[in-house]
């Protein structure tokens, strides 16, 4: 049997679709599981358990990926992103079995359609969705990615410099995103950090990427001998660092999905997105939203009120939150 799983895109939505790796192997040990994604989420993909071949897929290229999927003749192919794009590969693919959610238009090119959750659940459940449409049970299950010890190579001089051993334990910080409405305003990080170094055990660490690193300069910079921008680097390298964190405080994000994944526990501050959805909300991640209002969860790209959702909570009740995981 051969198995195809389509998450073309977006580095949380790819890390978020792993368990479905583990699950499948789980009920068909003998079966070809391919999984197919844009390059950027082959570090996720890289030794993931259960996994034959991680398929990249380039949009320059696309015809020539339609023969190729063709070529492989899988028996079920799974999408679980439901855009026109995805489903021309899931019809090329000749599959007899070929499942995703029922959309209208390109939805028709499933034949096994699955409803979308009425009510919010966590978004690993829901791409379980599509696994019980085959008929499985699959287990709970959390993200993961599988570290090598060669991923923290490259910061590991970074490490050493900064003697960040000497601290019992470090928090990450990861306060950007790329949606305004999503992030807690750098004024409540900036109030979070002396609350958590009051434990002068502790150390914090700010991890962004290209572009961000200005905000985790400014963050850092009243605190140099216990505040650390985590250096831009590949993506294993960050998940290897965050790994080495008791704790993980963020925006919801894909760095949010990266510190699940990588073990770590984590502090999500929630405004226009649902924790319902998002967050795996069980021990030991835990989260943060405000109260009294009823656009929260909007999902909307800019907010059209003050961004209530967000400057409503303060850094107290994160840092209380951040003390509960720690303790």
């Amino acid at each position: 049997m051969k198995i195809l799983i389509i998450q073309l895109r977006r580095i949380g939505d790819i890390i978020v679709t792993t368990p479905v790796i583990g699950a499948l192997r789980e009920a068909f040990p003998d079966a070809v599981i391919d999984f197919l994604s844009e390059p950027m989420g082959e570090p996720v993909l890289r030794g993931q358990p259960g996994l034959n071949e991680a398929i990249l897929f380039r949009k320059e290229k696309f015809f020539s990926l339609l023969a190729e999927i063709r070529r492989r003749r899988y028996d079920c192919v799974l999408d679980f992103l439901n855009t026109p794009r995805s489903a021309q590969i899931v019809l090329a693919s000749g599959a007899g079995v070929r499942v995703g959610f029922d959309v209208p238009f390109w939805g028709l090119v499933y034949n096994r359609r699955v409803r979308p959750a009425s009510q919010p659940k966590y978004i690993v459940e829901q791409k379980f969705d599509l696994l019980r449409a085959l008929g499985l049970n699959p287990r709970p299950a959390l993200p993961g990615i599988r570290l090598a010890e060669e991923d923290f190579v490259g910061a590991k001089g970074w490490w050493e410099k900064n003697e960040l051993s000497r601290f019992r334990n470090i928090v990450g910080l990861a306060p950007a995103h790329r949606r305004a409405i999503r992030q807690w305003p750098e004024e409540k990080w900036a109030g979070l950090i002396p609350l958590l170094l009051s434990d002068e055990g502790r150390a914090m660490l700010l991890f962004g990427g290209p572009g961000e690193e200005s905000l985790m300069e400014r963050l850092a910079a009243p605190f140099p001998d216990r505040a650390f921008p985590v250096p831009t680097g590949p993506l294993r390298q960050a998940a290897s660092v965050m790994s080495r964190c008791r704790a993980v405080v963020s925006n919801c994000s894909g760095s949010m999905h990266l510190a699940v994944a990588s073990g770590v526990p984590t502090v999500t501050i929630y405004g226009p997105t649902m924790p319902e959805v998002w967050n795996p909300r069980r021990p030991p991640h835990r989260y943060v939203r405000a109260h009294g209002l009823a656009c929260l969860g909007c999902h909307l790209d800019v907010c059209p009120y003050k961004h209530e959702c967000m400057d409503w909570i303060s850094p107290e009740r994160v840092a209380g939150e951040v003390e509960a995981v720690l303790s």
